[in-house]
């Protein structure tokens, strides 16, 4: 009996793959897609080799680009977690993962790197809502976007906001719920509302010698 299951679920993920194989931009080997895995203008998105993307989870890949969702190798994306791009674009690096509930809105475009640990409930966000107006509704004021960058071997606290125009440098660490609201620096440790910088995992002269943005990955445009 137990075989019998095992083959059945064997069975159930080859045609899975199959399936999406034929609908996404490209699909790597060994991906695991999972039942009610959701993937809306599936054309637009490309998931890489040994990648996991379980049930609840939604990918939303509305833009104009040929690529609005990219995501590399070996990368875990946990239950109910939302990637929209949303007429920009989100990047995501081999061996990151990103856990349950967590929300990235590409509308600036979001670049993630290698190794980069994203805990339960995060939200990233690269959109705003003008506001300097009162004599008509915030919501007819029209919204602005920038970017995000997140670099490589980055671990992200649970609940933690990353908001608009933000790039947090290589190897630093944001507390559980803090609230990014500027730069961090390589190899920081950032906590608090709005997040500030309490500690630093390397010596000042290490830190000189790294690259402030994206050494290890590319950005979705250098692609």
């Amino acid at each position: 009996m137990a075989n019998a299951k095992t083959m059945i679920r064997s069975a159930g993920r080859s045609l899975r793959h199959s399936w999406w194989r034929n609908r996404l931009a490209s699909l790597g080997s060994a991906a695991d897609i999972q039942p009610t895995a959701h993937f809306e203008y599936a054309g637009s998105i490309s998931i890489g080799r040994n990648c996991r993307i379980p049930r609840q989870t939604l990918l939303r890949a509305n833009t104009e680009r040929d690529t609005g969702i990219r995501i590399g190798n070996h990368v875990s994306i946990l239950e109910n977690v939302l990637i929209n791009a949303n007429r920009g674009h989100v990047a995501i690096g081999d061996h990151s993962w990103i856990g349950p509930g967590s929300i990235v809105y590409g509308n600036g475009g979001v670049n993630i790197g290698n190794n980069v640990m994203i805990a339960s409930h995060c939200v990233i966000n690269t959109v705003s809502h003008h506001t300097s107006r009162t004599d008509i509704p915030m919501n007819r004021q029209g919204t602005y976007c920038n970017p995000v960058t997140i670099d490589e071997d980055v671990w992200i606290g649970t609940s933690a906001v990353i908001l608009q125009g933000v790039c947090i440098g290589r190897g630093s660490i944001i507390g559980a719920g803090a609230v990014v609201t500027r730069d961090i620096p390589p190899f920081s440790i950032a906590v608090g509302l709005p997040a500030r910088v309490i500690a630093c995992r390397k010596s000042t002269a290490e830190q000189k010698s790294s690259t402030r943005r994206l050494p290890g990955i590319m950005t979705m445009e250098q692609q």
